[in-house]
């Protein structure tokens, strides 16, 4: 499992699994004692989210501080217990996350403030980002501060009234507490809000507007072009037309933990990474899997009768639904994150070694017709040949061509029984390197697959020992079953249980369509024949048109702008 982590001066954010979980932030890297209060940062929502193999970390200090981002990596495949460990900036995450993998400028304000603009070479520029004391103009601990010296110059006399002293003393306390109080940036950060949010006050007005102004020459001296702004302060600044009309904002992709896993090769040369030490691993290793071992009792199974090893075997087979079972937290959470990758136009591919290649190409090749999708894609080892017969050595390497179309936007599902087979580890491998969702299934526990979501499906010995054809891929064939029809449920390919996208390419097909619209439609057998020419076959346009009373392309409209839910379409007027 990937862990992606957030790790900022206000806060720490992490994600893994589809979980997410918050703590307390660090000072930085660069601190004193910047390392060490990372890790246990980091350590604290760890704890919530379970073990991980992987952790990708944007912490802030890093790009100024690579010998600390590498101490912090190596602190972490120890306190973790990771395989692999990838530290860079939060800044670099959040550019990662907010332009989805691409060049271009992000504007990050947050309790600091920096523009990040990183060229399709790699090459980055920082404007900003000098801290509290030096820099960071516009941020939240900038605005924090200059909110609260408006308060005191008000208190003292100093300066003209301001509610803003009102609400200082309400957050804060008797203003001769509030030194001891304010000492770094994330406390000065917090009266940022109030400062915010005091609209009529002329000093509050005044604070906004010189943010803005500095938060536009901050992104203006960084390149041209478009700017996504992320952090605490952009749902709140994006609004400001003062700030819309000095920048041209583009809405933000995705957030700093999505652009832990959306890091691309523009991003590498500012990523430090770092990974245990290579297990040893004897040459008989293999031989202690569970998948690999014999059921006690079946030594003489050569002599059983037909009728007996049958009915075995059906037994056996009955058990793989129990292991599937087991699994359901984490098969609905990789349904969800796999419906949420579609629904923004990504696919989903399986990539597979012999038994598991042939079940995902499988899987992949059925949603076409039953659902009306080209969204669904199998790659095996060994390519189109190995469907039908053994491919020589083809598990055994990963060729980056059979994923070379792969984007961040994808989610690819690795199965292999084994949990270690070198296919489907490289394919995982490169959809992770490209930022796409990443879902392993596997049936050992603790095996080498690293993914977003790993699956275990424990079903133990086979009946014939390291058959994995047998429990295994009827487990196999439950998951992807569940997996591509869950998702494509979530994504309207289904109206209560049919399944109205389905194409009609067969008289039996055909037939289907026909009694599909009819029962969904509550019609006669000749009004949903009518219906279903009307439409140009298609049962979803059909079964719209009967149940809204519109023609067909009023229909397809309706359907459009509701993304294709049949529900939604209804409702739509």
């Amino acid at each position: 499992m990937i862990l992606a982590v957030d790790l900022g001066k206000t806060s720490c954010r992490a994600a893994a699994a589809g979980r997410r979980a918050e703590a307390a932030g660090a000072p930085g890297l660069a601190a004193p004692g910047g390392i060490r209060a990372a890790e246990q940062a980091i350590l604290r929502v760890a704890r919530e989210l379970g073990p991980v193999d992987e952790v990708i970390v944007g912490a802030a200090g890093a790009l100024a501080t690579p010998d600390a981002a590498r101490a912090l990596g190596e602190a972490l495949l120890a306190s973790l217990g990771a395989q692999r460990v990838a530290v860079t900036s939060d800044a670099v995450i959040a550019h990662a996350g907010a332009l989805n993998g691409k060049p271009g400028i992000v504007l990050i304000a947050g309790t600091g403030v920096v523009a990040l603009a990183i060229g399709a070479d790699g090459a980055l520029r920082t404007v900003d980002g000098w801290g509290p004391w030096l820099g960071d103009e516009g941020g939240g601990a900038w605005i924090g501060a200059a909110g609260l010296r408006a308060a005191l110059r008000a208190h003292d006399r100093r300066g003209p009234s301001t509610t803003l002293l009102d609400a200082a003393r309400a957050r804060f306390g008797a203003p001769k507490t509030w030194p001891a109080q304010l000492s770094t940036s994330a406390a000065l950060a917090s009266f940022a809000p109030d400062v915010l949010a005091a609209k009529d006050d002329a000093a509050a007005l005044a604070i906004v507007n010189a943010a803005v102004d500095a938060l536009a020459a901050t992104a203006r001296a960084a390149g041209e072009g478009p700017v996504a702004m992320v952090g605490g302060l952009a749902a709140i600044l994006e609004g400001v037309d003062a700030l819309r009309g000095q920048l041209d904002l583009v809405a933000a992709a995705g957030d700093a933990l999505d652009g832990a896993l959306r890091l691309g090769p523009i991003h590498e040369p500012h990523v430090i990474r770092v990974q245990a030490a290579p297990k040893a691993v004897a040459p008989q290793a293999l031989d202690t899997l569970a998948t690999e071992a014999a059921r006690p009792g079946l030594d003489d199974l050569d002599r059983w009768p037909i009728g007996e090893i049958v009915a075995l075997l059906v037994k056996a087979e009955g058990e793989a639904h129990g292991a599937v079972a087991a699994a359901v937290p984490r098969i609905a959470a990789a349904a969800e994150a796999i419906a949420a990758r579609l629904e923004r136009g990504g696919r989903l591919i399986y990539a597979g070694a012999g038994t598991p290649g042939r079940l995902g190409v499988l899987d992949a090749a059925e949603c076409g017709p039953t659902f009306g999708t080209d969204l669904v894609r199998g790659v095996i080892a060994g390519g189109p040949a190995a469907l039908t017969e053994a491919i020589e050595g083809a598990e055994d390497v990963f060729d980056p061509a059979d994923l070379a179309d792969l984007t961040a936007a994808d989610a690819l599902v690795g199965i292999t029984a084994s949990g270690r087979t070198p296919y489907v580890l490289g394919a995982l491998e490169h959809a992770r390197a490209v930022g796409a969702l990443t879902v392993a299934i596997v049936h050992n526990p603790g095996s080498e697959a690293t993914a977003d979501v790993v699956i275990e499906l424990l079903t133990g010995p086979e009946i014939l020992a390291g058959s994995t054809r047998l429990t295994a891929g009827t487990a196999q064939k439950v998951v992807l079953n569940a997996l591509s029809t869950s998702a494509m449920i979530a994504l309207g390919k289904a109206y209560g249980p049919r399944m109205v996208d389905v194409r009609p390419t067969s008289a039996k097909l055909r037939r289907r369509a026909v009694r599909i619209v009819r029962d969904a439609a509550g019609v006669d057998e000749e009004a949903a024949a009518e219906a279903l020419a009307s439409a140009g076959g298609h049962a979803k346009t059909a079964i719209v048109a009967l149940l809204a009373g519109i023609d067909a392309a009023e229909a397809a409209v309706r359907l459009d702008r509701a993304r294709g839910r049949v529900r939604d379409a209804l409702k739509s007027r």
